[in-house]
């Protein structure tokens, strides 16, 4: 899975869909990506990006009554994981350990590299 084939605005949708609990209609996935983004996009706009995740296959469709439904076809543990994958390969060739280093060294706080040290701890 190429996690770059898709663009910011179609994870926003994509991220509504994975945090919820139901399969949604399109007027659902529109109120909650306006809602929690601060978006004022239109159905139209949100229905173009369902499309366009359905063809890339990370949303698959169907109908019920005169209602179309959207489910994911990709995990969004599946998703995280190809990203970090992903970017582990561009920054440092792969080594994943090398790149969580980059991430303690870099990008989280104190307190969040314990929060780090101890699930290490807790994996051995």
């Amino acid at each position: 899975m190429d996690t770059n084939d898709i663009s910011a605005c179609e994870r926003l949708v994509m991220k509504v869909i994975w945090d919820s609990t139901e399969d949604l209609a399109l007027q659902d996935i529109m109120n909650r990506v306006n809602q929690e983004n601060g978006k004022s996009w239109k159905p139209q706009t949100v229905s173009t990006f369902l499309a366009r995740l359905v063809k890339k296959s990370f949303l698959t469709v169907y109908r019920k009554g005169r209602y179309s439904f959207y489910q994911p076809a990709v995990s969004k543990e599946d998703f995280w994981k190809a990203t970090v994958q992903e970017n582990a390969r561009f920054f440092d060739k792969g080594d994943m350990a090398a790149f969580a280093c980059h991430l303690c060294e870099n990008a989280l706080t104190k307190e969040e590299v314990q929060v780090l040290k101890k699930k290490l701890d807790e994996l051995n």
